[in-house]
């Protein structure tokens, strides 16, 4: 069944962002380096900033040197401060954070980029990348945007709820719900996934923050619990489902609960860590059906050029 929302009752608003600087992926100030899980020194570049040639569609491995690395051009709070603490963060940039969703628009509103026009694709994870709200903008654009340029957050999907559904939906606009093609069968939502990711996967991110904010990371650690559970095909923006998990006000393991989220933060090799999920649909009753679908990520459902 074609599933109803309240999308017609929804508030829209503006919300305001700057690109943030970036910084280094511990959020330390001091040390120059994060220790593997194997007790290797390695600098963790790719938090914050704009990225000419890394996008959602692409791999979360295989990147250099990286940790938590953000896909696209990175956001935050238009008064925060860049060598602030992520739990130091005003109540301006909690609330961009929390009220903007995957599937908003973003307007750059000064720098040579203005007018320039993007899109939101997810959250950070941990660390500094807390902080941080991502974007897709177009190549063309890209080469235009520079660090502290303004921008504007179209937010629309704060308290989206599906009809019958016995569970959440949240962290999305009512437009990407819809490109998702979800059906609803009794109160079970059928979603598109292209990859179910155990529970034993799941590393740094559970209890503590909201769901609107922070991710569950999936660890990339040991590498042969990644070749065994297929995680190094994961891409950034694919959507993934985990059964047991529970990311609705908070983030933990329940029986028989299911989680679907977003891909936005690349691979870790600190231990516990790894490529980010953002809850977009949680049932604590398991009332959420996994449709899967290789190609299931955000390129395809937001219309992305890569």
């Amino acid at each position: 069944m074609v599933v109803k929302t309240n999308k017609e009752r929804m508030m829209k608003q503006a919300l305001m962002a700057k690109i943030a600087p970036p910084v280094m992926a511990g959020g330390g100030t001091r040390s120059t380096y994060v220790t593997t899980w194997d007790g290797r020194p390695k600098i963790g570049i790719g938090v914050g900033g704009v990225k000419y040639n890394v996008k959602v569609g692409d791999p979360c491995f295989g990147w250099p040197e990286t940790e938590f690395l953000e896909p696209g051009v990175a956001l935050m709070g238009v008064d925060e401060k860049p060598l602030a603490g992520y739990r130091d963060t005003s109540g301006t940039a909690e609330a961009l954070l929390k009220y903007s969703c995957v599937g908003n628009e973003v307007i750059m509103v000064g720098g040579s980029g203005k007018g320039a026009k993007g899109v939101i694709t997810g959250k950070g994870s941990a660390g500094n990348t807390r902080r941080h709200l991502l974007a897709h903008f177009r190549d063309e654009d890209l080469g235009n945007l520079d660090i502290g340029d303004k921008a504007k957050v179209v937010s629309e999907g704060v308290a989206l709820e599906v009809e019958g559904f016995d569970g959440r939906v949240f962290n999305m606009s009512p437009g990407f719900l819809e490109t998702l093609r979800p059906e609803l069968d009794g109160d079970v939502l059928e979603l598109p996934v292209a990859m179910e990711i155990p529970i034993i996967a799941m590393g740094i991110g559970v209890g503590g923050g909201s769901a609107e904010t922070g991710n569950w990371c999936i660890q990339s650690n040991p590498p042969h619990l990644v070749k065994e559970l297929g995680l190094d095909k994961l891409h950034f923006g694919d959507i993934v489902s985990c059964s047991d998990a529970l990311i609705s006000y908070g983030k933990g393991f329940y029986k028989g609960a299911v989680t679907v989220g977003v891909i936005t933060t690349g691979a870790s090799d600190v231990a516990g860590n790894g490529p980010g999920v953002l809850a977009i649909a949680a049932s604590k009753k398991g009332k959420i059906k996994p449709r899967i679908e290789p190609d299931a990520n955000l390129v395809k459902y937001l219309g992305l050029e890569v």
